[in-house]
């Protein structure tokens, strides 16, 4: 004869009449054993009208609603015409208006009482979906207490295998059909009376009938296209997995994964049957398939799950070290008052032990432990337990993990980019399972980042603008031209999540049009506020946060250090921090040292030339720096490139002026001080400890106009043409090409000065706005490294700064 089909439909799947017509077309065919929950947010209800009648209090509008659900459903399902339903109804209503009369009376009620009451749900859907289905076949009825006989025994359900087979086997048997409809979650006990099998115990109870009937497989229909590699509703990016070990599942679910209950696994596992997760909903979707083989997989992390509501409790003190008894003493304690223990974390000194409990069992668990060891306590030999209620759990579960090196370091680093810190860490000796307890408000995003961390998601991060001006925009237009080639090719993506200026901020929970931003930024009207900017954009959607500083604002450089110790990362052309207070400076370097944060300036000196990175690979790789010397204003560069040829000074800084070559005050260039604070951050990476007052620089601007208006700044320039022609005759040989450089030699001098270059070095060939940088180092002794290339213009610096963003999102896990 043709084996039983065996499928399990949740709650989800049952919660209107429609439901129950998608139902009884899946199992359509011949065979079926259907197992099933209560209607959906029944039992809830149920679990209500006792407590309300404990508090002896008015319970009928509940019970009302209760039984009017399930008549409406019937009633659409076209049974009104069943005499079985109705009197169903009319008598189960009468039956529960008395026992909830006495609870209401008594203002108490037991575990059979509560479990009497919780099984009605079932019954009434079971009986609901075998009318339906005796339309077109032959369905039976079957109350679980019946044929599936349990005991209890310290708070664990214990099934009588042989006396519950011997039952089903005589139920078959007496009711030949094609359909047998069985109640989830109700099983007899050894009094002959009403149990339930717990929490999802539907599930249990379809992988108990399954070992009875020895079949090697059962379908958990529910209201998901499987079991996800996270929570979908909290970790976007979340996805089926196709096929997992009993393990792997097991892991899972006890950690918070809701598709299926640990002790529906544990019968399967013993019998090798496989387990379909498929969505009543989405039926063709493949679903995930649970079995004692392990699908091989690039992820050596299957999923992420979470537990939320966590208690951490530590128990320490001097009197536990070398004291054997004393574990035993805690857990006994806490398993004889029903304490269940999540997470477990012993010092090797044995100075602590530190447990999570479930948040609701917290007080119980302290109260237990500080009278188990009172006189400990007393004696000053144990402190009195710490609790940190406010934790949840995190739990990264995969086969893959199992030997494989460094697994739990890529966890910690994961969290620790994210700002995220781990209370208490623990790792079981199968390898499967690596757990840490941090923060509960901290949960949503290190879900997110532990996903993304073992590569089952993409790269997210969420970008902050400040200073929207050329360079912001440009940069801007560069990464709305890669993003589509960033998500498809590389799994990278890109939110804009906020803009500011100096006056106004834009933030916003969804990500800001790469196109439109400029409307958008128009009508902003909050005004700017750095602290406020900082924590909009750090949502909990993304798990990873850039601050990019497109502005030459020294206000905003203050911030950088309050920004990233709030986990945010920096990237920046702006030179103020880099060249501006020694010691914030070093502080700033501290955090991007911590391997927490990074900072990202490569475009600080020479736009979007490799200088720093140059510089830092040398240094890094055992190389001493004996002298840089360079060309690194790219104003100043066309300027004295235009001098060499004879041209007037004041002609030629009126048309660099006009050709947007110089800022919008040609003195900010011809001072020299962007030259020198260029030198003071080469000078820092070479780890000279040197400030802007330390720099000799030669100010290109004549002390007469130094202080007054930009107009009569341009009018007077000509006036002073020939002093400066003079200094460069002094200052510069007639055979040699005059340039404006900066100079630092290893022994901490600093100087921006003119200088003339015989026709032979690279510096007397520069054309245009070129910037040229020349390394002289032990290596490079005879000849030096030379960088050359573009060094100033809205297109190079925004390119470098996109660089930069790329190489932060490469360092993200």
């Amino acid at each position: 004869m043709q084996p039983y089909q065996i499928n399990k439909f949740g709650g989800s799947s049952l919660a209107t009449a429609d439901c129950f017509h998608r139902v009884s077309q899946l199992v359509s065919k011949t065979r079926q054993i259907v197992v099933v929950s209560a209607v959906g947010g029944t039992t809830n209800l149920l679990k209500s009208c006792l407590d309300i009648a404990k508090k002896s209090q008015d319970y009928s509008n509940v019970l009302d609603e209760l039984i009017g659900k399930q008549e409406s459903i019937v009633c659409e399902l076209g049974l009104s015409t069943d005499i079985a339903l109705a009197k169903l109804f009319t008598d189960d209503k009468t039956s529960l208006q008395k026992i909830l009369t006495t609870v209401s009376l008594t203002c108490s009620y037991s575990r059979q009482i509560k479990d009497l009451v919780l099984s009605f749900g079932e019954t009434w859907s079971a009986q609901i979906l075998t009318a339906l289905l005796n339309q077109k076949q032959q369905a039976v009825y079957c109350n679980a207490e019946n044929i599936i006989l349990v005991r209890h025994h310290l708070n664990t359900i214990h099934v009588n295998w042989q006396q519950s087979q011997q039952a089903l086997e005589r139920f078959i048997v007496d009711n030949e059909c094609s359909h047998l409809v069985v109640t989830g979650f109700i099983a007899g006990d050894e009094q002959g009376g009403r149990t339930t099998l717990g929490r999802n115990g539907s599930d249990f109870s379809a992988t108990i009938i399954a070992t009875l009937l020895g079949a090697s497989e059962v379908t958990i229909w529910t209201d998901v296209d499987g079991v996800y590699s996270a929570d979908p509703h909290r970790v976007p990016q979340a996805f089926v997995i196709e096929q997992l070990s009993y393990q792997e599942i097991l892991e899972l679910s006890y950690f918070g994964a809701k598709v299926l209950h640990p002790s529906a696994i544990v019968p399967a596992i013993e019998n090798n049957i496989a387990i379909h997760i498929k969505n009543t909903f989405n039926p063709s979707a493949p679903g995930t398939t649970i079995t004692v083989d392990n699908l091989e997989t690039e992820h050596l992390v299957r999923g992420v799950s979470s537990i939320d509501d966590v208690a951490l409790l530590n128990i320490e003190g001097s009197g536990m070290v070398g004291v054997s008894g004393t574990a035993a003493r805690l857990f006994k304690t806490l398993s004889d008052n029903y304490v269940s223990v999540i997470l477990i974390s012993q010092a090797s000194s044995e100075h602590s032990i530190c447990i999570a409990v479930p948040s609701c069992n917290k007080q119980m668990a302290v109260d237990v432990i500080e009278h188990t060891f009172i006189a400990e306590i007393k004696a000053g030999l144990m402190n009195s337990v710490r609790v940190d209620a406010n934790c949840a759990v995190i739990a990264a579960v995969g086969e893959g993990m199992v030997g494989t090196p460094g697994i739990t370091a890529r966890l910690g680093q994961a969290l620790a980019q994210a700002n995220i810190s781990i209370k208490a860490l623990a790792q079981g000796s199968s390898e499967r399972n690596i757990s840490a307890v941090i923060d509960r408000a901290d949960i949503n995003k290190a879900l997110r980042v532990v996903h993304s961390g073992f590569y089952l998601s993409g790269k997210t991060l969420a970008i902050g603008l400040i200073g929207p001006g050329l360079i912001g925009q440009e940069l801007l237009q560069q990464i709305e031209n890669a993003k589509h080639k960033l998500e498809a090719d590389f799994d990278v993506k890109l939110c804009l999540r906020g803009m500011m200026n100096s006056k106004v901020m834009l933030t916003s929970d969804a990500d800001l049009s790469l196109t439109t931003w400029h409307d958008d930024f128009a009508k902003a009207s909050t005004a700017s506020d750095f602290s406020a900017f900082a924590k909009a954009l750090q949502q909990d959607d993304i798990p990873h946060t850039v601050i990019i500083d497109c502005s030459a604002s020294e206000k905003v450089a203050e911030h950088y250090v309050e920004f990233m110790q709030q986990g945010i990362h920096i990237i920046t052309p702006n030179k103020k921090a880099n060249s501006g207070d020694l010691s914030y400076y070093y502080q700033l370097m501290a955090l991007a040292c911590s391997g927490n944060h990074h900072y990202l300036y490569e475009t600080t000196v020479c736009a979007g030339l490799p200088v720093i990175k140059t510089l830092q690979d040398m240094i890094q790789s055992g190389d001493d720096i004996v002298k840089i010397e360079g060309i690194v204003s790219g104003t100043l560069a066309y300027i004295f490139n235009q001098l060499a040829t004879g041209k007037p000074f004041s002609d030629i800084v009126a048309k660099a002026k006009e050709q947007g070559f110089t800022e919008p005050d040609p003195r900010d260039d011809l001072s020299g001080t962007d030259v020198a604070r260029k030198m003071v951050v080469l000078a820092r990476e070479m780890g000279l400890d040197v400030s802007l007052s330390d720099v000799q620089v030669h100010n290109l601007v004549p002390e007469a106009l130094r202080d007054c208006s930009l107009n009569e700044f341009m009018q007077g320039l000509a006036a002073h043409d020939k002093a400066i022609a003079n200094q460069l005759t002094e200052l510069v040989a007639v055979d040699e090409t005059p340039c404006y450089v900066g100079v630092i030699t290893s022994d901490g001098n600093i100087d921006v000065k003119i200088a003339g270059y015989p026709a032979s070095h690279p510096f007397s060939h520069l054309s245009g706005t070129d910037n040229i940088l020349a390394f002289y180092t032990k290596r490079y002794a005879e000849q030096p490294l030379v960088v050359q290339g573009p060094g100033a213009g809205a297109a190079v610096t925004a390119a470098g700064v996109f660089s930069d963003l790329l190489r932060l999102v490469s360092f993200l896990d």
